[in-house]
């Protein structure tokens, strides 16, 4: 007997300890493209038809150690030039990937780099906007002055002179050979954001803040190919058959070109008042730089500096494609990712964002694939050398080199999973094809962000079973790898199972109606109007059909003498099925009684007269052992306030106290030993019913007196009849025959 009870101790100390779950799991499934894009991908590709595949090589090249690099182009030879901000510096890397820094120039960013056809480099600096020439091994010289603030792209024309777009007045200049330039065209716009040559010489211009797109024929003549309606033509790029494709896009308001910049950390060299701008954007740039004296850097810049990168993301950013014949096409629309950079390449257009540093690419048939999460946020410049592809990064400014070949690996990340309660986790799994280069695992913790608190990565075993410890928050990762003796792995879709920790019930109201007010169940129907059917195999067959149970509906009141009403409120937070219980007792009792068990819905009526005339509670106890296992079920109650059922009508006593002139007064007195009277009305000779008050006044408590004098009457017998109600309806009347005389 002793050990019988030593075991009951012991799994009630268990039961104790361990968290009951819920019976009923969640499935959290990651299957579609945009699902996976909230995750984390390394040297993975998330394609149009929502799979993870092994993405092309992304190598890092060359580091500057500098917080961003702005712009890049490269030579003949292969040569790659890096320009920078904001300490204007210019690296040149070499096809074998060693870097080397060739000027250091007193401007602060460097927003625009051209390669003439002998590869000298042509640097434009900003702020005070000037154009340098770099000859190979020589130092920097001022090669063109516009007198404007901001050099902000430049570009040879097929005549081998250098087309400037500037800011602060929108001006596209033209620069001949020995450093003589002068206005090609004075646009509407205030910058001159992006140009291009097209392959009949006509210039392609984008501008800020009215984001028009402008072709300007080498006579100097503008036309504008497109009003894009957003503020900036950030980028555009040409393709072999004459296509224009163009980067737009709409920044908050209230973006400014620079922030200022305190005097106590400006660099040396920068004139007094002048900043750092925004990274190869305008007025309407959606990327600054934020110079702070007390800000600490963020962990990826180094040295310290105290610069600060401080992305502002735009409000809309859109890749739009011109046709030769000035067809205008919308290739897609970001609403929380910025294009930066467009480059054509072997017959896909790719473009870069400030978003994970993600760089996409469209095919002909615009088909959209996610190639690369950088490991930087924001990739800023891409450019081809040769048949190679660079990127460019800020935070921090990196050179990247992207190539045809796939890496022999890479993983991918989930989004953190809230599962909301302290969680069991169910059976992994997940498909695609060659899965055996599929390797899973997973952490959990209690924390919103993983941290040291987490448990370690995993594995998860061939059955799909998690071994990560039960907790509010989870995380799953792959690991995909190509093997010589099997095809490419490919994920398609991950899904796990979790149970919930189960969480008793709440009944937050109890409501008792009035006397008299029924409620009977309105029937539920499914979304077209028919009937729930009662067979399983039908529920679920409109179920697949999408035809769905339009819900609950409160239920119908109606007038009964009788009864009373009852109506409540109840809530699971692991959304269980509930069943309800009512108790009830007399005010003075402590035990309470069932009335009624097991109730699907929230509300109730009974018969008032089953019960004696008193002062009553109602308690609602809700349950969720419909979803959960009798061991694991948990319940929440509720009291109602006190209510009053009273069944017996008030008692009447009514008495002649004088006639004089054809008048008579009476004297009424009423009670009730369970309810506060109410209205009283009086009648004389079956006459209208007349609303008589108390002699105090106010009908306010179980008794009331009551005086009536009426009106002169004709001699002869006459009747009085007098009627009261309590506050359960109940009706009391009287009668008191008379005579005049």
């Amino acid at each position: 007997m002793e050990t019988v009870r030593a075991k009951a101790r012991w799994l009630l100390l268990v039961l104790l300890a361990v968290p009951l779950f819920a019976v009923t799991p969640t499935f959290w499934e990651v299957r579609t493209y945009d699902e996976f894009q909230q995750g984390k991908l390394s040297n993975l590709s998330l394609t149009n038809d929502d799979r993870l595949i092994l993405a092309p090589r992304f190598d890092l090249v060359f580091d500057t150690q500098q917080t961003l690099i702005a712009t890049a182009i490269a030579d003949s030879k292969g040569n790659v030039y890096l320009g920078t901000g904001h300490d204007g510096k210019i690296y040149r890397v070499d096809p074998a990937g060693k870097g080397s820094l060739i000027a250091d120039l007193s401007e602060l960013d460097i927003l625009a780099l051209a390669v003439d056809s002998k590869d000298v480099l042509y640097a434009g600096a900003s702020p005070n906007g000037k154009v340098y020439r770099i000859e190979p091994g020589g130092a920097p010289q001022v090669f063109f002055d516009p007198g404007t603030k901001y050099i902000w792209s430049m570009v040879f024309d097929k005549q081998g002179r250098l087309i400037v777009g500037t800011g602060d007045k929108g001006i596209v200049y033209r620069v001949t050979s020995d450093g003589k330039g002068s206005p090609l065209y004075d646009t509407d716009e205030t910058h001159i954001v992006s140009l291009a040559v097209d392959r009949d010489g006509n210039i392609i211009a984008g501008g800020d803040p009215k984001g028009y797109l402008y072709r300007i024929s080498p006579q100097g003549k503008a036309f504008v190919l497109y009003d894009s309606g957003l503020h900036e033509v950030h980028a555009v790029s040409l393709g072999p058959d004459g296509r224009i494709y163009a980067a737009v896009l709409s920044s908050p308001a209230g973006s400014i070109p620079a922030i200022s910049t305190p005097p106590a950390v400006r660099p040396a060299g920068n004139e007094e008042g002048e900043a750092p701008i925004s990274i190869g954007a305008s007025a309407s740039a959606a990327q600054t730089i934020e110079v702070t004296a007390e800000a600490p850097p963020p962990e990826n810049t180094p040295g310290g500096s105290g610069r600060r990168y401080v992305p502002s993301e735009p409000s809309q950013t859109s890749i739009l494609e011109v046709l030769p014949n000035g067809m205008v096409n919308s290739l897609l629309k970001f609403r929380d990712e910025m294009v930066y950079s467009l480059l054509v390449h072997n017959g896909r257009l790719l473009f870069s964002t400030g978003s994970k540093g993600r760089i996409y690419s469209i095919d002909s048939a615009r088909n959209i694939t996610l190639l690369i999460e950088s490991t930087e946020e924001q990739t800023t410049k891409l450019l081809e050398a040769g048949n190679r592809v660079y990127a460019t990064s800020a935070n921090t400014g990196k050179l990247f080199g992207l190539s045809d070949a796939l890496s022999p690996s890479g993983s991918y990340e989930s989004a953190v999973r809230d599962t909301n309660a302290i969680s069991a986790w169910g059976t992994l799994s997940w498909k695609g094809e060659n899965t055996a280069g599929i390797e899973m695992l997973t952490r959990s913790g209690n924390t919103g962000i993983p941290d040291k608190t987490w448990s370690d990565w995993a594995p998860v075993a061939g059955s799909g079973k998690v071994i990560s410890p039960s907790a509010r928050f989870i995380q799953w990762k792959a690991v995909l790898t190509s093997a010589a003796n099997r095809g490419a792995p490919l994920l398609d879709s991950v899904t796990l199972p979790y149970l919930q920790q189960n969480f008793a019930p709440e009944v937050t109201s109890v409501e008792v109606l009035p006397p008299g007010v029924a409620l009977t169940k309105v029937p539920v129907t499914l979304s077209n109007g028919s009937p729930i059917p009662s067979d399983p195999a039908l529920v679920r067959a409109n179920v697949r059909a999408g035809l769905q149970p339009s819900g609950k509906t409160p239920p119908r009141k109606s007038v009964e003498r009788g009864v009373r009403s009852l109506q409540w409120a109840a809530a699971d937070r692991n959304q269980d099925a509930l069943s309800f219980d009512i108790y009830y007792r007399s005010e003075n009792d402590r035990v309470w009684k069932l009335l009624k068990q097991d109730l699907e819905d929230s509300f109730y009526t009974v018969n008032s007269d089953s019960f004696p005339d008193g002062t009553y509670i109602f308690k609602v106890v809700a349950s969720d052992a419909p979803s959960n296992p009798a061991a694991n079920a948990l319940t929440g109650e509720f009291e109602s306030r006190p209510f009053t059922i009273d069944n017996t009508p008030p008692s009447v006593k009514m008495r002649q106290v004088s006639t004089a002139a054809g008048k008579v007064q009476i004297a009424i007195d009423a009670a009730d030993a369970t309810s506060t009277l109410n209205q009283a009305d009086i009648s004389v000779d079956a006459g209208p019913w007349q609303s008589i008050f108390p002699l105090d006044g106010i009908t306010d408590s179980k008794s009331e007196s009551y005086s009536y004098i009426s009106d002169v009457l004709s001699r002869g017998e006459h009747v009085l009849s007098f009627r009261i109600y309590d506050q359960s309806d109940n009706v009391g009347i009287g009668k008191l025959v008379f005579r005049i005389p």
